[in-house]
This record gives structure tokens, sequence and C-alpha cells, in this order.
């Protein structure tokens, strides 16, 4: 075989080694359906003026649900860890017989406990009706006779928020019984009206020597059980008990923070500092972003926010009326 016939032989190999055009556009399709198809989104970029509403409406959309729960949830779980040391200074007390329940008595501190079964409620009472005072539980108006002593004593209670002790107080029916016991002793008062705005009140007769009012606050429509609007009186005169006699000493003039449907106005003077301080430790946090793992910012930051945060919006809900 002479070279020529070599080289065209080569030639005739190498030609269909190629693959014609059919076969190459069939190639193509093979491939391109066995492989996946990738798509590239492209992102629009955000203006700063609108990066800005946006992490302002979220912040505010994230606060506002906060509010909510702590209002109903979370604030039930404070009101629960003051009621459990204020049972255990009470009960402490009453063995001792050193429950106050004469004189001017310091707000705050545990003076009975109450149990009204047909609703469900037992709690410790404490003296003063702030909004303070009625987030550890009910509270005993200072201007009136302690339960069992001669006159009508009246005990505020929450319906809504911190544990929401009085919530159903309107439910209440003529008849129920209310037990109170004191550094005086024990008592029973039997429930003679429940009433609202406009609703008569019951005569020094039917109220008897020694009486008790459970006062709270309702709603109607939509925002009954979470806004409440008006206050309600659960009236009830004592049948089991001798009436004791009211020592002096007792104030005759409440501040107003203690009145039904007040807020704690001096929370407005420590609420400033709340808010300025957790501005201060976020900003601390996003300079320490810069610096720490993000396993050490979120082990030291997630708490330190958690608990100003808790503490800023107590702050804030005391500003509320102290029966909701």
């Amino acid at each position: 075989m002479t070279a020529n016939d070599l080289e065209q032989a080569a030639g005739n190999e190498a030609a269909a080694a190629q693959p014609t055009v059919g076969g190459r556009i069939r190639a193509r399709r093979a491939v391109q359906q066995r492989a996946p198809r990738t798509y590239t989104r492209r992102l629009l970029p955000v203006s700063p003026a609108r990066a800005v509403v946006i992490a302002t409406t979220a912040t505010i959309a994230v606060l506002g649900l906060w509010f909510v729960i702590y209002a109903l949830v979370l604030s039930g779980l404070r009101e629960g860890h003051a009621q459990h040391l204020l049972y255990s200074q009470l009960r402490q007390e009453l063995a001792e017989e050193t429950v106050p329940f004469g004189g001017k008595i310091k707000p705050g501190a545990p003076v009975a406990r109450i149990s009204v079964p047909q609703i469900g409620l037992s709690a410790v009472v404490v003296e003063g009706t702030s909004s303070q005072q009625l987030a550890n539980g009910p509270g005993h108006l200072p201007s009136t006779p302690m339960p069992g002593q001669a006159g009508n004593a009246q005990i505020y209670g929450r319906s809504a928020m911190y544990g929401a002790p009085f919530s159903h107080v309107h439910a209440l029916k003529r008849g129920a019984l209310v037990t109170v016991v004191t550094g005086q002793g024990v008592f029973e008062f039997q429930v003679i009206d429940v009433r609202g705005p406009g609703d008569p009140v019951p005569s020094a007769a039917q109220l008897g020597q020694s009486s008790l009012t459970l006062v709270t606050s309702a709603a109607n429509g939509w925002r009954a059980g979470w806004a409440p609007e008006y206050v309600i009186y659960a009236d009830a005169t004592l049948v089991a008990g001798k009436v004791q006699p009211a020592p002096s000493g007792r104030p005759t003039v409440i501040p107003a923070v203690d009145g039904p449907l007040r807020g704690d106005t001096n929370q407005l003077v420590l609420l400033p500092y709340l808010v300025l301080g957790l501005v201060l430790l976020c900003a601390g946090l996003g300079w320490a972003s810069t610096r720490w793992t993000v396993w050490q910012l979120w082990a030291v930051g997630v708490p330190a926010v958690v608990a100003m945060l808790w503490i800023t919006t107590n702050s804030v809900m005391l500003l509320l009326p102290n029966l909701s």
C-alpha cells in the first residue's frame, strides 16, 4: 500500500469519527434533557428609604406582637411568681399572728387570702390598688376597712392582664360564697348582687354591718375579655364570722393612682431611662457583632435584650388602667 493510500484511509477514518450535523444536534438535545435547567433570579436593588420603611414596619409589628403576648400570657407568669412569694409570706405571718389589719399598712404587703369556689378564685390580697400593686394580685383599697371589720371593705382585681384573677367576677350568682382570711380570723360573705354602670347600689340594710365588694372591669362585644371599659361590682354581706372592730389610723384619702381604671403615672419617670437603656444595649450589641463570634453574640445578647425588653414592657403595661 502506497503512502497516498495510507493518507486516504486515515482521512476516511477521521471523517467517520466526526459526527454529522444531525448527530451533533441530537447529542446536544440529549444533554439538555439530562441536565436540569438553572435559572438566575435578578434581585432588584432596594433604596435606602425603602429599606428604612421595611425595617421600621417589621420592628413595629414584632413589638406589637410582643406586647400582646406579654399582656395576655407573660404578665400572668409574673403575677403567678409574685403570688407564690406572697403566699409564703402570708402563711408565715398568719402563724406568727403578725399580719397587719389596722393603721397605715405598707403598700404591697399581703393582708388577706380570698377564695371564691364558684369562679375558681384563690389568691393572696395585697394592700393597695394601684396598677403596680394589682400586678401582684388582688388589692385592698386602703381607705376602706379590712374584710370582716365593721363597714364595707373593697378589693380590686384585674380582669384581663397579670393572671386576670377577677376575670369571672361578672359571672357570680346571688348566694355565691366568698371566704376571706385576715389577721383577725376567717370570714364568709355571701354575694347579694353584681352590678354595672347605672345599676342601683345596695342599701345599708342589704349590706349589713360588715360587707365586701369585689371591684373589677368588663366590656361588651369585641372588646370583652381583653380591653375592659367600665367598672363592675360584686357586693356581698357577712354571713359567718364575728364582726371585728376597725383600728384607728386608717387613711381616709387615697392617691389618684389607687382609683378604679387609673394607670400608674409614676412609670412615666422611669420609662424614658428604660427605653434609653434598651437602645444603648442594642447599639452595644451591634458594635460587639463586629468583634464577637455569632455564638458569643447570641449567648450574651438574647438574654440581655429579653430581660431589658421585659422590664420596659412591664413599665408600659403599668401605665394602663389598673383593673384591666
